[in-house]
């Protein structure tokens, strides 16, 4: 059976296999997809009826497809693990496997992200497009975070190297935007790119790391036998089957298995710290242990309730206060940091950790001790986690 069910932007299609024996409580499934092209909803629904009818079949179980134009409300489904299978691009998945799920399978390659300025531009690489106008698909599209990724692992801030920033409801209509010069630079995905390019004279100035095409990923908590039948029918499937061979029809020719390190760089997109700063040394754990035998103190900036529950052995700690937001740019006067009350020589050395490359507080503390004019900073960027993981001493 097959009904429409129009909550705002959200729609759901029910998929029934309804022969053979009872089936098993319905699952909920969750595409959405990257905005290349203006497509109507329903058109995207029905290209993945072939999917859904497949895993029907396979996992003898209804099956309730919900899509989505709204990647922020998708990213924010994956931080609830309210969906049994998600279908979606990289970072959607990367996403989902910090929240309990786990990879199953790619589809059809990997792709990646270009920017692209008219033949006539000024523009030869990138550096020259510092202060001009950029046009990017959606905020939380995954052309946004492979741009906004790329800038950030520089220590670099998109909105301030850029005069403006204009996002677009998909890669299409940045483009045209380009076309239309209401913006110097234009990001899209390469082959959407390629097709414009063909079209209109220019030429790609910057590339983005290749990250997985679309995926698939399976809820943790869902039913062992379930989850095996399902990876079963994707990774080993029965071509005689007829649901299968209609996967064509939406461009799933080429089904891969998937780990959690194909997602690994770009689930760090968007949240990660920089891997540079600038006048600041990054140590390795091994860094910090030779340091640390030498006298020089690491500052654990942690809560207070972290440092008590398990610290690196000799750690001292001083909290960073962190309203902020986690991003290059920031806004330190949100903050509060008792630096200068505990540290009177500007000249002596110092170490800061946290969390590992995900927390913002040991990066801060070292620019704020930086823009004080200490001299002698370092900041342990693995943190806690890089040390425990290689079995050093904690108290």
């Amino acid at each position: 059976m097959r009904r429409f069910i129009v909550p705002g932007v959200f729609f759901v299609l029910n998929f029934l296999y309804s022969s053979g024996p009872a089936f098993a409580a319905a699952l909920a499934m969750s595409v959405t997809q990257e905005a290349s092209e203006e497509q109507r909803i329903a058109d995207v629904l029905e290209n993945y009826a072939p999917l859904a009818n497949y895993l029907s079949a396979v996992a003898r179980t209804q099956i309730k497809i919900g899509y989505s134009r709204n990647m922020t409300a998708e990213l924010q489904r994956t931080r609830t693990a309210s969906v049994d299978i998600l279908v979606g691009p990289a970072h959607i998945i990367g996403s989902a496997l910090r929240y309990g799920y786990e990879p199953l399978a790619t589809f059809s390659g990997s792709e990646k992200m270009v920017f692209v300025v008219p033949e006539a531009s000024a523009i030869k690489v990138l550096e020259d497009a510092r202060g001009k106008r950029l046009g990017l698909p959606s905020t939380d599209s995954l052309a946004a975070y492979l741009a906004l990724g790329e800038f950030n692992s520089k220590g670099l801030q998109l909105k301030s190297y850029f005069q403006q920033v204009r996002n677009y409801s998909s890669h299409e209509i940045a483009l045209y935007a380009l076309e239309m010069s209401a913006v110097d630079v234009a990001v899209a995905e390469y082959r959407v790119a390629e097709k414009w390019l063909s079209k209109n004279k220019g030429r790609v100035i910057q590339e983005t790391k290749s990250v997985p095409s679309l995926g698939i990923a399976l809820n943790a908590t869902l039913d062992q036998a379930i989850r095996r039948k399902i990876r079963d029918a994707l990774l080993s499937p029965n071509p005689k089957r007829p649901a299968f061979a209609q996967l064509a029809s939406v461009g799933i020719v080429e089904i891969k298995p998937a780990t959690a390190e194909d997602y690994h760089y770009v689930s760090t997109l968007g949240y990660f710290t920089p891997t540079v700063l600038s006048g600041i040394k990054i140590l390795t754990a091994e860094d910090v242990q030779d340091l640390m035998a030498k006298g020089v103190p690491l500052y654990d900036v942690r809560i207070d309730k972290e440092y008590k529950e398990k610290h690196i052995k000799g750690a001292l700690p001083l909290t960073y206060a962190e309203k902020s937001k986690k991003e290059v740019g920031y806004d330190a006067a949100q903050d509060e940091f008792k630096l200068a009350e505990t540290v009177k020589d500007k000249d002596s050395p110092l170490i800061f950790a946290c969390n590992g490359g995900e927390c913002w507080k040991s990066y801060k503390a070292s620019v704020w001790a930086q823009s004080l004019g200490y001299k002698n900073v370092y900041w342990f960027r693995g943190g806690f986690p890089e040390w425990k993981a290689k079995n050093l001493p904690m108290e």
